[in-house]
């Protein structure tokens, strides 16, 4: 007997068993992140992790005297910083996502009618949210100190970036965490 031959939806970024997975599992592993409480703790994780990791842009300037640090010192322990957060947002989002089983990231064709009206509403809340936080990265840059891409010295923009890509990425799920009472 030939198995089913599992779909990859490219555009969405998942495939149909893992889709198909997420919105069946009724593991009681992660039954813990479906309670909206947990789920609502879990995206105020998610958004203080995406602050600190694109505050890793500005460390030069953030950064005070009272650190007494030769400069060795100084550059391991914000690389192990930067690297921590960094997992810290990837495992948040999985989480995220796994608490939301999927419907963010899901196409219509394995997902309901009422969960498509679910996904679509918070799809639009989350771009009138990332509106918001694009204004305020525009401002930032008007009014803020100075950052260049890539650079060893003085504020490096890729973690704001990164922060700022990790916060496109997970914001519909965010939304759907947020708002919906039972998932």
């Amino acid at each position: 007997m030939m198995s089913k031959k599992n779909k990859i939806y490219w555009f969405e970024g998942v495939t149909e068993k893992g889709v198909k997975s997420l919105l069946t599992d009724e593991n009681s592993k992660y039954r813990w992140l479906r309670s909206q409480r947990n789920r609502r703790v879990l995206v105020v994780l998610m958004a203080v992790g995406l602050i600190a990791l694109a505050m890793g842009s500005y460390w030069p300037t953030l950064k005070t005297g009272s650190l007494i640090l030769n400069s060795g010192a100084e550059i391991a322990i914000y690389s192990v910083t930067a690297i921590f957060v960094i997992f810290a947002v990837l495992g948040g989002y999985l989480l995220l996502r796994i608490s939301v089983r999927g419907i963010g990231d899901a196409p219509n064709e394995l997902l309901d009618e009422r969960q498509i009206k679910v996904r679509d509403t918070s799809f639009r809340y989350a771009y009138y949210a990332m509106g918001y936080v694009v204004l305020g990265l525009l401002l930032l840059m008007l009014i803020g100190p100075e950052l260049k891409m890539f650079q060893p010295e003085g504020n490096d923009g890729s973690y704001l970036v990164i922060a700022t890509l990790f916060a496109f990425s997970s914001m519909p799920s965010m939304v759907l965490a947020w708002r919906e009472r039972d998932i």
